[in-house]
């Protein structure tokens, strides 16, 4: 049993803190925090409780064959609350789409969520037939890369539409071979597997906000930013209890990822094994149970991704479950018995799958939990490291071959890094060996250290924070930044269609509120500018003492016509004498005129144009026709131009129009001189 000890002050305090902070008035019991608050200081601070915006609570939740792992937190950032987390035995026979899943899932979520909003929950989804893979287009344009990614994709992963989900997420640009293309990261899902674990969680009351694969969930730590160092092309190892996972980030996008079948449940065969020579229980055949080996094959194999070619290049999560570790046995290690000389041992206590378990855990936890009778009493940590060494050396080995494939054959950039993710993330001494061995710097992937957890259940090991790591980058899961098998590239693509369609439309609303608002400031302006031209006009008119009621108007008007009457009938009584003035002013010198006959009709109805296309109006207007007798007299020679010129002058008159010649002849004067006599023509109208 772990050694029991009392709270440091420093807890106590945190403790205290947490108990009077927001989450524990809103019935939220938080059970880890970062170092630091917005303060600074790990305290409430009023002022950004009180203008801060509430930040979301996330529940992310990884199903796995023995159990179910959920971490609650509020926040999406490195300075995430993580409000609570739990972890839920799978009874063995239990899988998803059975009622006992969905009671399990339905007690776990709500005692980790209890009353309130439902936060976002996010799982992943758990099949060995999803596959992952990195595909280019050529240049296209944007309308036209969903269908060139999608027939793209179906060409080189060869996946069935109608039974699979197939979404993708672009990654812009790549350099491939000197050309640049168009990168995309597609993924497939079993559409039937989806929709299980989506109905699943409907049925416990909690449903889904998102789904995705696995490798996106750690994902979100390198494009949050969570992992610290993260620059540059960074690999992570996930060892989990039946198979491992190689997965390849650049720039925080998954580049790569390989499955390995070496896994926990091979360590802990290995341990079973050597456990089992030490105690010489029985002369074990050599067996491997860490890989599954080809046919004809023994001791360690490596895969050689190289050999296949580029085109190796997909990802499949082809998941064999290992066989049982019962009734196994290990090749000759460290503790066997051949090794030195003598008679052969007594047999000793069997070596349960339940012993070599708990050793293995010691590369975790150390030894002092195991009893005196346990057959793993007074082995060091070291010692089970070197039990493990066989296991963990082929994992290695498959490392390197996949990250030499990743760098030469497929031509991406080198890894400076290396970082190992799950329940072996919390073993210094298995961290130290990955990263010795590979010769890269490694370090364990766990957001969560530094933070106080649960309590482990009594008498048990205290829980690591790299177990809930998976299940954290679940919870680090949104829309914007992660893959999601229930909303497809599909659904995206009809959203922001319909997103288009509304912001052109509230732009058009816009512009014709802003020439509405334009237009009415224009009148406005207007109005205010005739209003004071009004003004000023009043005042002058007051100012002259006079008024402008109608009455005295209309009589100003009265006068003003009966004035212009009288005008025009003095103009037409004195019209002849005017006529006949204008006649004799522009008659040249030589030109004489005699008689001038004038002939005054009734007024005449002529027709106005009339404005905006109206009909004309008709008016009456008085005309007279003249007729001028006259004597041209002396040189013969210039008779025409002068009666020319006297006809010009009578033209450019404004008193006469249509002025014609009627006769011109000569004519003998007395003395023997001779004239040309003519007789003109011209009306006069009225002015």
């Amino acid at each position: 049993m772990a050694k029991e000890s009392k709270p440091t002050p420093n807890q106590r305090l945190l403790e205290l803190i947490r108990r009077s902070g927001p989450g524990a008035a809103a019935g939220e019991r938080s059970v880890g925090s970062p170092a630091g608050s917005p303060n600074g200081t790990g305290e409430a601070n009023p002022f950004w409780g009180r203008f801060s915006r509430p930040k979301v609570v996330h529940v992310g939740v990884d199903i796995s064959q023995a159990q179910l792992t959920c971490v609650k937190i509020r926040g999406q950032d490195a300075g995430f609350e993580v409000l609570g987390t739990a972890i839920a035995p799978v009874p063995e026979g239990v899988a998803p789409g059975s009622p006992e899943f969905v009671a399990l899932l339905r007690r776990t979520l709500s005692d980790l969520c209890g009353p309130g909003p439902l936060p976002r929950i996010w799982a992943a989804a758990q099949s060995a037939r999803a596959n992952l893979q990195f595909v280019t287009i050529p240049k296209v344009p944007s309308r036209q890369v969903d269908n060139a990614v999608f027939w793209t994709a179906k060409k080189d992963m060869a996946f069935d539409e109608g039974s699979v989900i197939f979404d993708f997420e672009r990654r812009g640009e790549v350099a491939e071979k000197g050309t640049t293309r168009i990168g995309a990261m597609a993924y497939t899902a079993p559409r039937e597997a989806v929709a299980v674990v989506r109905a699943d969680f409907a049925r416990a009351g909690f449903p889904l906000a998102g789904l995705t694969l696995e490798p996106f969930a750690h994902q979100n730590f390198f494009r949050r930013r969570i992992v610290p160092g993260a620059g540059g092309a960074t690999a992570n190892l996930h060892v989990g209890q039946n198979w491992s996972r190689l997965e390849i980030f650049s720039n925080g996008n998954l580049m790569f990822m390989r499955v390995i079948k070496t896994s926990m449940s091979g360590m802990e065969q290995a341990v079973q094994e050597a456990l089992e020579t030490a105690l010489a229980v029985s002369p074990p055949p050599p067996s491997d149970r860490g890989m599954s080996l080809a046919p004809g094959l023994d001791g360690a194999a490596v895969l050689d991704l190289d050999a296949s070619g580029t085109e190796d290049s997909g990802l499949v999560l082809e998941l064999d479950p290992e066989p049982a570790a019962a009734q196994s046995s290990a090749p000759p290690g460290p503790f066997d018995p051949a090794d030195t000389p003598g008679p052969a041992p007594a047999a000793g206590p069997a070596v349960t799958p339940a012993h070599a378990r708990e050793v293995f855990e010691s590369i975790l936890y150390g030894c002092d939990h195991l009893d005196d009778c346990h057959p793993g009493q007074g082995l060091g940590p070291e010692e089970v490291m070197a039990m493990l060494e066989p296991v963990a050396s082929r994992l290695v080995r498959q490392v390197e071959m996949t990250l030499k494939h990743y760098r030469e054959s497929l031509g991406y950039e080198a890894v400076s890094h290396l970082t190992v993710s799950g329940l072996l993330g919390a073993s210094r001494l298995f961290v130290a060996y990955i990263g010795e061995q590979a010769g890269l710097p490694c370090s364990p992937l766990d957001p969560m250290a530094g933070r106080v957890l649960e309590s482990p259940a009594m008498g048990g090991p205290p829980i690591p924070g790299s177990v809930y790591t998976q299940a954290l980058g679940l919870a680090f899961s949104d829309p914007d930044v992660t893959p999601n098998a229930l909303f497809t590239y599909r659904e995206k693509a009809t959203v922001n269609a319909s997103r288009r369609l509304e912001q052109w439309s509230l732009v058009s609303l816009a512009v014709v509120l802003a020439a509405m608002a334009i237009f009415s400031v224009s009148a406005a302006s207007t109005r205010r500018t005739l209003a004071r031209e009004r003004d000023g006009l009043a005042g002058e008119l007051a100012a002259l003492g006079g008024t402008s009621d109608m009455a005295t108007l209309t009589r100003m008007s009265g006068e003003l016509q009966d004035r212009r009457k009288a005008l025009h009938a003095y103009a037409a009584r004195n019209r002849a004498v005017g006529v006949w003035g204008e006649a004799l002013a522009l008659a040249p010198q030589g030109v004489g005129l005699g008689n001038l006959t004038a002939e005054f009709g009734p007024p005449v109805e002529s027709a106005r144009p009339a404005a905006g296309g109206a009909q004309p109006a008709k008016e009456a207007k008085a005309s007279a026709r003249l007729v001028i007798e006259g004597m041209v007299t002396g040189d013969s020679r210039l008779f025409d131009s002068m009666l020319a010129s006297y006809v010009v002058a009578l033209e450019n008159s404004p008193l006469f129009e249509d002025v014609s010649v009627k006769k011109s002849e000569l004519e003998a004067l007395d003395g023997g001189a001779t004239g040309l006599r003519f007789v003109i023509g011209l009306s006069v109208p009225e002015s």
